[in-house]
């Protein structure tokens, strides 16, 4: 196993782009371990307890964006060695502090002990200047972890996955898209589909439809946020008489627009409420540019499942919502 020492860039292009494993055994590697969230830090008892430990907390532990609450956007453990029975651990991030170090290294390693594993290194010669790669690197190690649970979860839908739903969407919507037979189909009209996953208290739903590609502004935040309200006032009514689910407008969704694949995306992630009603939630709104057939199609995925956290159920739908994609005949 060869560990790479690149430029926080290179590092942050290879790995966002493709976590791609350099250990040709890993098909025979156990799969990691982990729930999606979890970090482990391999750091000593001393450090973790002192301002080092604190400033790693703070940049791993900041509020993740877009929920109703504060949630850490990671849930960290921290150890002093790497010991057996945590070394299959999906997400690690090892510091190595030497005096002897020249300058701060950060580098990573993927398939070490289990598949689907990424674990990170930073050596640095003193507590201060590994705080200081740390902050310079923060963005790329918090990117290429979530990619690792993002990828996790989408290979256990994989795994298990709803047919008669998927061949619907594909019918209806002319994507490919995976989703788990965890999902039934809640609403069904002719430009409209509902999903919904329900397990006790909690709540998973899942809107899609699609609308012809006129012009550019369609992709602005405002239109994405007028026609959500206008499909989810149509279609998604509250208990309580003349309630429809809609954005929370008093909160600015946050925005992200990219490409996968050559596609065009917009993701919002922002937060619903029931007009008229007492329900509410984190959202998150995906959509994509089918250039061939000249549609947008639209994913959203909302969660119900009050006072209690929220982060994963999220992510969840956010994983399965980017595995959207046009049909390719």
């Amino acid at each position: 196993m060869k560990t790479n020492f690149l430029t926080s860039t290179l590092i942050y292009v290879f790995i966002v782009m493709n976590l791609v494993s350099c250990n040709m055994r890993s098909n025979r590697l156990p799969n990691a371990q982990g729930t999606a969230g979890d970090v482990l830090i391999v750091m000593n008892d001393y450090h973790w307890k002192e301002a080092f430990g604190d400033s790693v907390r703070k940049y791993l532990s900041e509020h993740v964006r877009g929920l109703p609450a504060p949630e850490p956007m990671f849930t960290l453990s921290q150890t002093n060695t790497l010991i057996s029975f945590l070394q299959k651990t999906r997400n690690v991030l090892i510091f190595n502090i030497d005096p002897e170090v020249k300058g701060v290294k950060l580098g990573y390693k993927t398939d070490v002990y289990a598949q689907g594993q990424l674990i990170f290194n930073l050596d640095a010669p003193s507590p201060d200047s590994a705080v200081a790669g740390m902050h310079r690197n923060k963005d790329l190690i918090v990117a290429a972890f979530l990619l690792k649970d993002r990828d996790a979860t989408i290979a256990d839908y994989k795994k298990d996955i709803e047919t008669k739903i998927v061949e619907k969407l594909h019918e209806m919507f002319q994507v490919d898209i995976v989703i788990p037979k965890s999902y039934s189909i809640y609403v069904e009209k002719d430009d409209f589909i509902w999903l919904a996953r329900e397990e006790g208290e909690r709540s998973w739903y899942m809107l899609m439809w699609k609308d012809s590609y006129l012009r550019t502004s369609q992709l602005e935040t405002d239109s994405l946020i007028y026609k959500m309200n206008a499909m989810t006032k149509k279609y998604v009514e509250g208990s309580v008489a003349g309630s429809y689910m809609a954005n929370e407008s008093r909160v600015a969704p946050i925005v992200k627009r990219f490409e996968k694949d050559g596609i065009y995306c917009v993701q919002l992630n922002g937060l619903w409420q029931m007009e008229n009603g007492y329900m509410a939630g984190p959202y998150v709104n995906h959509s994509i540019i089918d250039i061939k057939r000249g549609q947008i199609v639209t994913g959203i995925g909302f969660v119900y499942y009050p006072n209690r956290s929220k982060r994963n159920m999220v992510r969840q739908l956010e994983s399965i919502l980017y595995t959207m994609k046009p049909v390719t005949e």
